[in-house]
């Protein structure tokens, strides 16, 4: 189960979900801050309390950092690929050889 994880073909295949993880985690992330500028601004507790809406910011910005590092994992690992496609035609290996 674990070569699944590791495998360079897991992490190029989901980088459109990490990519959408990230931003959704980002947007969150933001909002919590928001709420909790809000809550500790008006003295009131608005569901939980301030410094609570800010660790959940906080998590939630961690969290999509590795999102994104993901992602830019997966772009990185297509480039790659692409460029070294790109090498094998322009020397005239057929792709199946390397």
């Amino acid at each position: 189960m674990m070569k699944i994880w590791t495998a360079p073909e897991f992490t190029k295949r989901n980088r459109g979900r990490m990519g959408m993880m990230g931003s959704i985690a980002t947007c969150l992330g933001v909002a919590f801050a928001i709420v909790g500028i809000i809550g500790d601004v008006r003295l009131t507790v608005i569901g939980l309390y301030p410094t609570d809406w800010f660790l959940l910011a906080i998590a939630s910005l961690i969290f999509s950092l590795c999102c994104w590092l993901g992602w830019a994992v997966g772009i990185y690992l297509h480039a790659r690929e692409k460029e070294t496609e790109t090498e094998d035609k322009d020397k005239g290996i057929p792709i199946s050889q390397t």
